[in-house]
């Protein structure tokens, strides 16, 4: 749903837009009063763009849009039968581009006259995002940002509605309308390398870029490691040709900072948690508490000493990004420190769960090899006892990071409870079982640390169950998720709220 905004003149949008209005028919006179790519969300007056989606080509559903009450239709091609003389059908060579400068123009350009900081990378993303928001607030710039969680405009915050860690075009200007509209001036935008591959982002003006940790995700739509990180480059690109544009980027990147570091960009900030690799800022000294970690931070605008009451060492670099992003942007040191101290932890990210069992509990958003494996190292610093971990992989996404996870988890874990993440449409125990293939291949044994309890539900009933003093036990890779997608449908999901309960059957 985008937000209401005044009817605009078809030949102005295409116009703004920069599209050829020559087409059968005539834009003259005609209103648009909504921009959309899904036929099933057209209204009379909307404007329909076919593009050809991951699961759907929308240049079949031409007709549809037309019956609901399109008044033109922007598509690569018209199938045939589907033209009818009163609407205007414009031609264009790429729909998703035009998709983005039409929902741009409809929307009068938010991002001009915006202040928008790019953060993508593989983890981090909306920890990241959500300390620059801090750290500008605090600074007492109006700030906003859009994430994977959730929605930030000055003190209001809502959940994110969808899955989409950077929405469609017509939502993600709507949004940045909204955002301008509400008197802000700079916003945190986790832009996804779907969005960048898929245009979704084309028609946002981004001030800065900013990099977390590149390794591998998404090669379902990627298909190489290599795309991948060409596809996350095209925010850094995109930032290069402003004369006032900024990049972000982690100097210990092995993968990414290499081919990022090459692309000219008017002013360059490092940053590093590594010794011995030289960076612009630079955390020394960190000490890893359960529910918080230190440490000094080396900047350009001074030393300063920083506690984030965040747990995980790897936090600190997103810290440090954030607070590179920040004082680049217009806050002071000293403020922007404070609001990264304030900033309490992300929802279903290395979140703890205290209701006074005497075994710790963590519910995290860790799906990719590399995240896992980051998560359990952190928490194998802070247990005593036994680390259990519930995971699995999604499936219709990367086959290859199956048997990785299961590796990392059995190296890692004392324990690995195998269960569904988000079997989708394939078959839950295939993906389970090339989970377990990996596990045992790492050294662990089926039916004594390597267990497969397809329901989430009894995975987590389980381990907390079985957890002795001194264990820590943490479900990945759901987070602040509110579903779990099944072959047969989405099906309500509350990881914390299945955490809770289970803690208290266990204490009761």
């Amino acid at each position: 749903m985008h937000p209401t905004r005044a009817a605009r003149p078809l030949a102005t949008l295409l116009s703004a837009a920069g599209i050829d209005s020559a087409h059968p028919g005539s834009a003259a006179g005609l209103e648009v009063a909504a921009i959309e790519s899904d036929s099933r969300a057209v209204t009379p007056g909307s404007l329909f763009v076919a593009i050809s989606g991951l699961r759907a080509d929308g240049h079949q559903f031409i007709d549809d849009a037309i019956r609901r009450g399109a008044v033109a239709v922007v598509a690569e091609r018209v199938p045939d039968g589907s033209r009818d003389a009163r609407i205007p059908v414009i031609a264009v060579g790429n729909s998703r581009l035009a998709l983005s400068q039409l929902a741009a123009a409809f929307y009068d350009h938010p991002s001009r006259t915006l202040c928008v900081v790019g953060i993508t990378g593989t983890d981090g993303k909306t920890t990241t995002a959500t300390l620059l928001w801090h750290a500008w607030r605090a600074a007492g710039i109006a700030a906003a940002s859009v994430t994977t969680v959730d929605r930030r405009t000055g003190d209001d915050v809502i959940s994110n509605p969808s899955r989409q860690t950077t929405p469609e075009a017509p939502e993600l200007q709507g949004e940045l309308a909204r955002i301008r509209d509400a008197g802000c001036t700079h916003v945190a935008l986790e832009t996804s390398s779907h969005a960048l591959e898929m245009q979704r982002a084309d028609g946002v003006e981004y001030r800065a870029a900013v990099f977390t940790r590149i390794t591998t995700e998404h090669l379902e739509l990627h298909g190489t490691r290599d795309r991948y990180l060409a596809a996350k480059a095209r925010l850094l690109e995109r930032v290069s040709t402003r004369p006032d544009g900024i990049a972000v980027l982690d100097a210990g990147d092995p993968f990414g900072y290499p081919h990022l570091a090459a692309i000219p960009v008017a002013t360059r900030l490092t940053y590093t948690d590594q010794p011995g690799v030289p960076a612009d800022l630079r955390a020394e000294d960190i000490v890893a508490e359960p529910a918080s970690v230190r440490f000094t931070a080396q900047t350009p605008w001074g030393v300063v000493p920083i506690r984030l009451g965040i747990a995980g060492t790897f936090n600190v670099r997103n810290a440090l990004a954030a607070l590179a992003a920040a004082c680049a942007t217009g806050a002071d040191l000293g403020s922007a420190v404070r609001g990264l101290e304030a900033a309490a932890a992300v929802t279903g990210r290395m979140e703890r769960v205290e209701m006074g069992q005497p075994f710790g509990v963590v519910v995290d958003y860790a799906h990719t090899a590399d995240a896992l494996e980051t998560v359990l190292q952190e928490l194998r610093r802070t247990t005593s006892g036994r680390l259990w971990v519930v995971f699995g992989s999604a499936g219709e996404r990367d086959l290859e990071k199956r048997p990785a996870m299961g590796s990392v988890a059995a190296r890692l874990a004392d324990i690995s409870v195998i269960t569904d993440e988000d079997p989708r449409g394939e078959d839950r125990m295939l993906i389970l079982e090339q989970i377990a293939q990996g596990a045992v291949a790492a050294g662990g044994e089926r039916g004594r640390n390597v267990l497969v309890i397809p329901d989430r539900l009894d995975a987590i009933a389980y381990a907390i169950a079985n957890a002795a003093p001194g264990d820590t036990v943490v479900a990945t890779g759901k987070g602040h998720e509110k579903t779990l997608e099944t072959a047969t449908g989405e099906v309500p999901w509350d990881e914390r709220a299945v955490v809770i309960a289970a803690i208290r059957r266990r204490i009761s």
